[in-house]
């Protein structure tokens, strides 16, 4: 049994022996971790997807724990358990992660954390002891997930399918002070209209809306800010809709997850990854071959808005989120990111198109629907689409 011996710093200065013993294992298991995804990020990443065997990955720990000599009076087996458990579990994390209300977890510093629990955010009581030790936990779940983070790529967003995560992750030299990471959650349970209405994101008005504009053909629009739930409402919709109806969702990464039969389900493919890189851009224009009745992007950031909105246009469901600060922003939203795309058409072609694209458009905040409307077309004269408001609907 090699002798294993610790150089690391204590975190504080008289802590209790039993405050000591913990600190000082955290302390070792992050440095064979940094160790391990600096010599071999690779190996991790393998493992976690299960193209290499995890005992490739427990022979470099044990390299790692022989050439550094690290000894903190434990069995070595036990310290490449806790190795092994720190590298493909969340950690601290794990209990937010397992918690289906949770929603949004984010650590701006190694003691800073929130949650959002339906819409409403908190402080959570985790503290990873360092900045060192949580930049090596930020690094340790952007490679194991396939991401590249490192001093010359610095920030990085990833997907874990297996908990159905998008995390975003930035270090040095992009942040300034601390390691950042922001954990989006879906559920592995899809949250149904009657879910919705008894959280408060929807009334008994808003659920028979859903309901009839799934059961007809309209293109639907979901709009807001960020984390203002409107991948669970296109989700929840999704799986309202006709059971033939066949679906392509495109996404940058995975996060509706639908429950729905008949649904292809398709995302981007980075240029980290290998080979072409493919864009939502490409995944929408390449499902005209695909005998489709409904496209949905995940959410719309760039050149694939005319894409989607010629989809819709041609006779096809569309379904897609897109960031906007009211309903009636969207369209302005979607009209700068496609003339991004140097399309070569006029921005009143584009406007005309557009208003004769989406046929509802739905805007929420803090989790809660607050404001819906139905378009009504393009004003060439007056410059302007015109709506009618269905939620709050209009009295007379």
């Amino acid at each position: 049994m090699p002798v294993v011996k610790s150089h690391h710093k204590l975190f504080f200065e008289r802590p209790n022996a039993a405050e000591k013993a913990n600190r000082d294992i955290s302390s070792v298991i992050s440095g064979i971790t940094n160790d391990i995804l600096r010599e071999c990020p690779s190996l991790v990443a393998d493992v976690s997807a299960g193209r290499a065997p995890r005992s490739a990955l427990e022979t470099a720990i044990i390299k790692d724990i022989d050439l550094h000599r690290y000894h903190l009076g434990i069995d070595r087996d036990e310290l490449i358990r806790k190795v092994m458990d720190f590298m493909f579990g969340y950690g601290l994390l794990q209990p937010y992660i397992d918690d289906e209300d949770i929603t949004d977890i984010d650590g701006t510093y190694y003691d800073q954390f929130v949650i959002k629990r339906h819409g409403v955010r908190s402080k959570i009581p985790v503290n990873f002891g360092s900045e060192k030790v949580f930049d090596t936990y930020c690094k340790l779940v952007a490679i194991r997930n396939g991401g590249i983070l490192n001093e010359n790529d610095s920030h990085c967003r990833v997907t874990d399918e297996k908990y159905r995560l998008r995390i975003n992750v930035s270090i040095k030299p992009r942040n300034i002070s601390s390691p950042a990471i922001s954990i989006r959650k879906h559920r592995k349970n899809s949250y149904t209209i009657e879910d919705l209405k008894r959280l408060g994101m929807l009334d008994d008005e808003l659920a028979a809306l859903l309901g009839s504009l799934a059961a007809s053909d309209a293109s639907v629009l979901f709009c807001g800010k960020g984390a203002a739930g409107k991948t669970t409402l296109m989700r929840a919709f999704i799986n309202m809709l006709p059971e033939m109806e066949r679906v392509l969702i495109v996404e940058s990464d995975a996060e509706i997850y639908p429950d729905k039969p008949y649904c292809i389900e398709q995302r981007i493919k980075k240029r980290n990854e290998g080979g072409r890189p493919i864009t939502l851009k490409d995944l929408v224009k390449d499902g005209l071959t695909m005998s489709l009745d409904t496209y949905c992007v995940g959410e719309i950031t760039g050149d694939e808005a005319w894409e989607f909105i010629k989809a819709a246009f041609s006779g096809h469901r569309g379904i897609a989120t897109t960031h906007s600060e009211s309903a009636e922003d969207a369209f302005g939203r979607l009209l700068t990111l496609s003339k991004g795309a140097n399309i070569g058409e006029s921005e009143k072609t584009i406007k005309e198109i557009l208003g004769r694209s989406i046929n509802v458009i739905f805007y929420l905040k803090e989790f809660r629907v607050v404001e819906v409307l139905e378009v009504c077309g393009y004003d060439g004269q007056a410059d302007r689409f015109t709506y009618k408001r269905l939620y709050p609907a209009d009295r007379e």
